[in-house]
């Protein structure tokens, strides 16, 4: 929009310019520039003191209707510019237009970006619905893993088999003892039942030692039941926020309460048999004491 005053043969007046920014077309991008000029019949010539751009001076034609500016162009040509004749309302609806398209393009730009949003999203869910699900596989392979390695009773045997030789060597000392005619020797042997109490003393310490490694492999395999619950839990909730969606390698809630049954019974088992061992070595212990403190009380 182009207001112009004139007097005589000497113009002068503003220029207000509004369009979309071609940087950010969500924007628009408003121009205002005071001119002055001359005007010779038909022919004018604008000057703007402050710059227009590149642009400090127009020339162009003017009639009753409209005015035509020979406006310079990038590439150093000229181009025709034809304003009309019109109102100040005429403009501001036109402006009105603009911000409208600024508005549009706005929109349609948060629309995609909330599309795009949505589908990171989504895409995101479906990530962790899937990692989680990866998780309960590996929790349940170290589970199974556990329950095909059940723990050796081996070294319960050995220390309990040595408790009963040490109590039979206490029993076979303390009987020698009774048989010796010299006092002295009857009391050495008394002492020899004596340390063969304290060696079944010393093997139900190893047997408390087999209970303890026992307890730690029973403990580890718990807490690997544990974490299978933890995630499989953690499984259902991000999945039920996505009910739609089912992991390729979704786990089957039955199975896996299945596996943490077979925890719980195989290591109240495990448990229940290491301490069977413990309960024998200390009837073993109870009597090899008893069978040396007869011997000392007898002979010593």
């Amino acid at each position: 929009m182009m207001q112009i005053t004139r007097q005589a043969g000497t113009l002068s007046g503003t220029l207000d310019q509004t369009s979309l920014d071609s940087a950010d077309p969500t924007t628009t991008k408003s121009t205002h520039a005071a001119f002055t000029g001359t005007m010779d019949g038909e022919a004018i010539t604008l000057s703007f003191p402050q710059g227009l751009g590149f642009v400090t001076n127009l020339s162009g034609t003017v009639s009753a209707s409209e005015m035509t500016l020979q406006v310079p162009q990038d590439d150093g040509s000229t181009a025709p510019l034809t304003l009309e004749t019109a109102s100040t309302d005429t403009y501001n609806r036109k402006v009105a237009t603009v911000q409208a398209k600024a508005d549009a393009n706005l929109a349609d730009r948060q629309a995609a970006a909330a599309s795009a949003a949505a589908a990171a999203s989504l895409q995101e869910s479906r990530q962790q619905i899937a990692k989680a699900a990866e998780a309960v596989a590996q929790d349940a392979a170290a589970v199974r893993d556990g329950l095909a390695r059940p723990p050796s009773f081996s070294d319960f045997e050995r220390d309990l088999t040595a408790a009963k030789q040490n109590l039979a060597s206490a029993k076979t000392n303390a009987a020698k003892a009774d048989r010796e005619q010299d006092e002295w020797s009857a009391c050495s042997d008394a002492y020899s039942a004596e340390s063969d109490a304290y060696s079944v003393e010393s093997d139900s310490y190893s047997i408390d030692s087999d209970m303890n490694s026992l307890t730690s492999d029973i403990q580890a395999l718990k807490d690997a039941a544990t974490q299978l619950g933890r995630d499989l839990s953690a499984f259902q909730q991000a999945a039920a926020a996505l009910p739609g969606y089912t992991p390729p390698n979704a786990p089957d809630a039955d199975q896996v309460k299945d596996l943490l049954n077979q925890v719980s019974v195989k290591t109240g088992a495990w448990k229940k048999k290491g301490t069977s061992y413990q309960d024998e070595v200390a009837k073993l212990l109870t009597e090899a004491r008893a069978v040396a403190a007869q011997a000392q009380k007898d002979h010593c």
